[in-house]
């Protein structure tokens, strides 16, 4: 039978950095499909190519010429090849030449565009100089990126690229929990008109969401006096009056015409890489409840718990409407902040005392009347009964 057989020996050459394997060092991925066809644009460079996704398509071709201007000396980066391609989900088909000649032009044209951003005074004369500065190069990016960046990030060991340092500052204080449960809630709206204020997050940076309650409305849930604060407003200025009603605290979110792309990236990268800590996917999951309509939008604005510099309210509601398409919610970090907010929004007491509010004293107009048509009805009826009571 061994005569029979014939053995052929193959010999294969796959080199290791070419293998189809999952490598730890992997964080850099391509958009999933169901995420890229809902905005194409958000997810493509508008002027610089960094790393090999984009790279040599011709609406960023222009700009390789400037890091070639940028490069100065000739760096030897052949030994980390291996490592930087298994940072990539994908396996690319570029020599090894040409990868290394592509990371040595995006890395040399990062640190100098850093350099210059940093220093601009410096480098105003002078176009090529050279690398001394004391800053380290996660101070330098942090300062870069300083208008995304909430806070900067006390371990950054742990950051893996730009914009997995973009997520870390927005992330939540690291002692909230993922629950296997999903976020559902009642629009901002109708917890408004159940009794919740919403109050931007007073520590500076923070991106916590609270829910409190005092404890007389734990006890007693009627015991609130929003009506009052609705009919006047210059009450506000006493913060007892404040702290008695049902509190949200909420982030401050800009929202520009970039804070789709920025979002839409970092949520990708949490999809693709973090499936367990979707801090950022959970937080606009959560504002994607919280704003169904512009009137939504309009009480969030007037809170300051969003800076709308899209100018139409319509506008900002449907783009958070549109950025929850297509994320998966494995968990969610907000599940009990969700729930305590729809028990507080299922309490018969708290519809009332919204119906009431919304008839009675949606303003300081229509309260004065309310007011001054109880007294009106109080001397009527007094008058009335006055003869049957006095004799």
């Amino acid at each position: 039978m061994e005569s029979d057989l014939m053995f052929e020996e193959l010999i294969v050459d796959v080199p290791l950095v070419m293998e189809p394997e999952q490598w730890p060092e992997c964080c850099i991925y391509r958009v999933p499909k169901n995420l890229r066809q809902i905005n194409k644009e958000a997810y493509s460079p508008k002027l610089i190519s960094i790393g090999p996704f984009h790279h040599g398509k011709e609406e960023v071709r222009d700009m390789e010429k400037l890091k070639v201007r940028y490069l100065k000396g000739i760096l030897v980066i052949e030994e980390n090849e291996a490592k930087i391609r298994r940072c990539y989900e994908e396996i690319f088909d570029i020599s090894s030449e040409n990868f290394v000649k592509m990371v040595l032009l995006d890395s040399t044209f990062i640190i100098e565009l850093f350099l210059r951003a940093n220093d601009k005074d410096k480098y105003k004369k002078d176009y090529m100089s050279r690398r001394n500065g004391d800053d380290s190069f996660f101070t330098l990016a942090s300062e870069y990126f300083t208008l995304y960046i909430k806070k900067i990030p006390a371990e950054n060991n742990k950051v893996k690229h730009f914009t997995d340092l973009i997520r870390y500052s927005r992330c939540p204080r690291s002692e909230l929990k993922f629950k296997d449960r999903k976020c559902d809630l009642y629009s901002a709206t109708k917890l408004h008109a159940a009794g919740v204020v919403f109050k931007v997050n007073d520590k500076e940076g923070s991106p916590d969401i609270k829910f409190e309650k005092s404890q007389p409305l734990n006890i007693c849930p009627c015991f609130t006096c929003l009506w009052l604060l609705n009919w006047l407003p210059c009450l506000k200025c006493f913060w007892c009056l404040e702290r008695m009603q049902p509190l949200l605290k909420l982030p401050s979110i800009t929202i520009d015409d970039g804070t789709e792309g920025l979002l839409r990236n970092i949520m990708a990268l949490e999809q693709c890489h973090y499936p367990f800590e979707a801090y950022t996917c959970n937080y606009m999951l959560l504002l994607d409840y919280l704003i169904d309509t512009s009137e939504d939008v309009d009480l969030l604005v007037k809170e300051k718990s969003i800076a709308n510099a899209l100018g139409s309210n319509e506008a900002v509601a449907s783009m958070v409407n549109k950025l929850s398409l297509e994320i998966v919610e494995i968990n969610s970090c907000y599940a009990d902040l969700a729930r305590d907010l729809n028990a507080h929004y299922n309490q018969c007491c708290n519809h009332n005392m919204a119906s009431l509010r919304s008839i009675y004293f949606a303003d300081v107009w229509r309260g004065t009347a309310t007011i001054v048509g109880l007294i009106v009805f109080g001397f009527t009826f007094w008058n009335t009964i006055r003869p049957y009571v006095i004799k």
